[in-house]
């Protein structure tokens, strides 16, 4: 089981970076619906272009590791994003690709070129209960992934792009004190994991009140063994999320082998106004210590 729980990763990166993005406005989960959709449309095609970089944790924000890069375009109701990971020298390490239909999450696909791994994420409908949704979840070696397993969707299912949506819909929750919990996908086992977000502390950054929210396995047992993601978000509104702290998408090179990172993410906010900034975290991903 110690040696499973090595391997373990809940996808698309729960971060790639926890690529956060703030919201204008902060769009609310149907808790009831199984494919965590929005009560009000959430637009995912804003900003078209945020960014980040990738640091060394400890390096005081010097020693920088990859570069992360948001796209979004939209055309009719559906919305696609393109998430790259950047080395130094300028070469893609990792990419992802996401289709949104009418708000709601259609389709995922990562590909590491470093590590040569790939895998994807979709949602379908279930054939033998209309009322239901499919998730299929595939990973494995090579630039293309293989066909996948399927289970039924879970209700608040989350990945990388959507986990700051579903923070900023129980934002109220978590000033209140209260653990919201979702199912993030992990793409290596091609299953789904309980999380809960929780709020741990207060401080103040660049004149400006910060709140620091965690991101933990329910599930005593795993949490022995997965590193939490701490985030800093923005207390006023439109809370940003300025940074995190935790693994993330890209991995990186120790002697032979790719190895998964832990660093620190750290956002890059274009000005925004009037409009409902869609948030991703770059690439998160919740992996054992």
């Amino acid at each position: 089981m110690k040696n499973f729980l090595k391997t373990f990763i809940p996808v698309a990166h729960c971060a790639a970076l926890l690529a956060f993005w703030s919201f204008a406005v902060a769009p609310a989960f149907a808790d009831d619906t199984t494919n965590a959709s929005f009560v009000e449309p959430y637009d995912y095609a804003s900003p078209k272009l945020l960014t980040a970089t990738l640091y060394a944790i400890g390096s005081n924000r010097q020693d920088v590791l990859y570069t992360f890069r948001r796209t979004a375009t939209r055309s009719n109701d559906t919305v696609n994003v393109t998430r790259q990971f950047i080395t130094t020298n300028g070469d893609l390490a990792a990419e992802e690709k996401i289709v949104y239909v009418s708000g709601q999450l259609d389709s995922f696909e990562l590909q590491e070129f470093q590590a040569q791994v790939s895998g994807s994420i979709r949602i379908a409908p279930n054939p033998k209960n209309p009322d239901r949704e499919q998730l299929i979840i595939s990973y494995g070696p090579g630039l293309a992934p293989p066909k996948g397993d399927v289970e039924n969707l879970p209700t608040n299912t989350v990945i990388d792009d959507t986990l700051c949506p579903f923070l900023l819909a129980h934002w109220d929750d978590l000033m209140a004190g209260k653990s919201p919990k979702f199912h993030f996908v992990s793409l290596e086992h091609e299953r789904t994991y309980e999380f809960r977000l929780a709020r741990t502390g207060e401080l103040m950054q660049d004149n400006q009140t910060v709140e620091q929210i965690k991101m933990e396995a329910v599930n005593p047992f795993v949490a022995e063994f997965v590193d939490p993601i701490v985030m800093l978000v923005q207390k006023d509104s439109p809370h940003h999320i300025l940074s995190y702290i935790g693994r993330t998408t890209p991995r990186i090179k120790k002697g032979k082998s790719w190895k998964y990172l832990n660093a620190e993410t750290v956002f890059h906010w274009p000005q925004l106004s009037g409009s409902n900034a869609s948030q991703g975290l770059a690439g998160v991903k919740a992996m054992p210590r």
